[in-house]
C-alpha cells in the first residue's frame, strides 16, 4: 500500500499543462499539485517519472504535502493560497481519478485534517492576509472607487483577487485570460465581463487599475495594450516571472508594483510566523509520526 512523490521541473508553458494533463489521466490515480511554485506527484510506488527531479518516501511525502498545505514551504510564511490550492488538487484527484482506491483518498484526507489543524493550533495565519487580499486592496487603495479595474489571469490568484474584488462592490470588474470561457465564467461571477487575450486591448480601455496574475513564463502586457487605459494607471504584478514587460513597468502613465513589493507588506510581522511555524512544524511532524504509526 506504499505510496511515494516526486517533484518535477517542468517550465510553465502549454508543454507543462500538456504534462499535467497526462499525469492526471494515468491508468493508476495520482494527486498532481501545480503551482507557481511547484509540480509535484503523489501517488503508488513504482509508477516511474522520468523527469522526477526530487523523491519521497510515504512518510516524507505525507509530512511535506502537509507542510505545503500549511505555508510552511511558501515564499511567505503561511501563506492561505496554498492550502486551497491543495484542496483544489484533492477534489481533482477525486474527480478524474478512480477513487476505488480509497488508501490515496485517506492519506489526502489525512493531509489536510493535519494541515488545518497545525494552522489553527499553531496561529500562524492568524495576522495573516493572503496574497490576493494584499493585491486586491493595494489596487483599490489606489483606484478612485467606482472606476473599472481589470484582472488578467483565470488561476487560482487571479480568481482569489476576483472574489476579494467582487465582495467590496467598489469598482466594476473586467477579466482577460488565456481561456476567453474560464474569463467570462470569473467576470460574470462578480457581475463583469471577459475576453481572451487576444482582446486585451479593448478589455483595458478606460481601466484605472489592472492586477496581473497568471502562470506564463513570458511577459503578455506592453505597452501596445495600454494606450487607451486612464492616466495614471496603476498595476499590481503578481506574476512569476512578471507579466509586465519592462517597457510597461518604466513607462511615466504607470504606477507599478510588483510581487517582492506586495510580498514586502505581507512580512511585516514575519518574527511572530516564524514563532508561530515552529509550533506549526512540531505539530505536523508528530501528527505524521502519529499517522505512521496507525499504519
Amino acid at each position: 500500500m506504499s505510496l511515494t512523490a516526486w517533484s518535477i521541473e517542468i517550465p510553465h508553458s502549454v508543454e507543462r499543462e500538456t504534462a499535467v494533463r497526462h499525469l492526471r489521466n494515468q491508468s493508476e490515480p495520482v494527486l498532481v499539485l501545480d503551482t507557481c511554485q511547484r509540480l509535484e506527484v503523489y501517488g503508488r510506488s513504482g509508477q516511474h517519472i522520468s523527469a522526477a527531479e526530487a523523491c519521497w518516501t510515504e512518510l516524507e511525502a505525507f509530512e511535506r504535502l502537509a507542510r505545503i498545505a500549511a505555508g510552511l514551504e511558501s515564499r511567505i510564511i503561511g501563506e492561505l493560497e496554498v492550502l486551497g490550492q491543495v484542496r483544489t488538487a484533492y477534489k481533482t484527484f477525486r474527480q478524474t481519478g478512480p477513487v476505488a482506491d480509497s488508501y490515496l483518498d485517506r492519506f489526502f484526507q489525512d493531509v489536510l485534517s493535519l494541515a488545518r489543524k497545525a494552522r489553527r493550533h499553531s496561529g500562524i495565519d492568524k495576522q495573516m492576509t493572503s496574497l490576493s487580499g494584499l493585491a486586491g486592496r493595494e489596487i483599490l487603495a489606489r483606484v478612485p472607487k467606482g472606476e473599472p479595474i481589470a484582472v488578467i489571469g483565470s488561476g487560482h490568484m487571479a480568481a482569489a483577487v476576483i472574489r476579494f474584488l467582487g465582495k467590496r462592490d467598489t469598482s466594476p470588474v473586467r477579466v482577460s485570460s488565456r481561456c476567453p470561457d474560464n474569463a467570462m465564467t470569473l467576470a460574470a461571477s462578480v457581475g463583469g465581463f471577459g475576453s481572451g487575450l487576444e482582446d486585451l486591448a479593448p478589455l483595458l480601455k478606460d481601466v484605472s487599475g489592472v492586477v496581473c496574475a497568471t502562470a506564463a513564463p513570458h511577459p503578455i502586457v506592453y505597452p501596445s495594450h495600454l494606450k487607451q487605459t486612464r492616466r495614471p494607471l496603476h498595476i499590481v504584478d503578481l506574476g512569476v516571472p512578471t507579466d509586465c514587460d519592462k517597457t510597461v513597468q518604466q513607462l511615466d502613465f504607470v504606477s507599478y508594483v510588483g510581487l517582492e513589493d506586495v510580498e514586502a507588506t505581507a512580512q511585516k510581522n514575519l518574527a511572530d510566523r516564524s514563532r508561530c511555524a515552529q509550533v506549526a512544524a512540531e505539530i505536523i511532524r508528530d501528527g505524521a509520526i502519529a499517522w505512521a504509526a496507525k499504519r
